[in-house]
């Protein structure tokens, strides 16, 4: 599990000359949930849920800085690995793949809500208090790329980000 805090952007980018690319970024809340198991020691595997929200006052549409309130959320459900070097101590490292969403407002209006494919990294290190679970930090980064067809138009949004998590880990 992780909780967190992270800066992100993105960018929405459409096939259609009648309707604006824009892109903001700004900070927001990270979320982790994985369960699995370990088949060997040291390495960890198994279901990844993780949601990066961004909220931001601006936005850029066509290289133009447009004020206003900007929300978005990513979440990806996926497979992860997690990877310890020393199973006794706190160091791991690892990463996921898997189905992502991206939904963006603009001033409290849908705009975006397109699906495909998410990506994340991450390294953190975990401090031993008791025999089964651990605390410790994490830095992630995290990614997707995601489309939605609407009125006839091919939208693509991309949206990534870096965290700052809080974990704690059931051994």
């Amino acid at each position: 599990m992780a909780l967190g805090i992270g800066l992100s952007g993105a960018l929405v980018a459409t096939d259609s000359k009648s309707v604006s690319d824009y892109s903001f970024r700004g900070a927001g809340a990270a979320l982790d949930f994985w369960i699995g198991g370990t088949p060997t020691p040291g390495l960890a595997m198994g279901a990844a849920l993780s949601v990066l929200g961004l909220e931001a006052n601006r936005t850029h549409v066509e290289g133009v800085d447009v004020p206003g309130s900007v929300s978005a959320n990513m979440g990806m459900v996926g497979y992860f690995v997690d990877a310890f070097p020393d199973p006794e101590r706190g160091l791991h490292f690892g990463g996921a793949l898997g189905l992502a969403n991206n939904l963006v407002e603009v001033n409290d209006v849908r705009r975006f809500a397109g699906g495909g494919l998410g990506l994340e990294a991450w390294g953190g290190y975990d401090f031993w208090i008791s025999p089964q679970w651990s605390l410790g930090g994490m830095l992630r980064v995290m990614g997707s790329v995601t489309r939605e067809e609407r009125d006839s138009v091919s939208y693509q949004g991309s949206m990534g980000g870096g965290t700052l998590s809080f974990t704690a880990l059931y051994h």
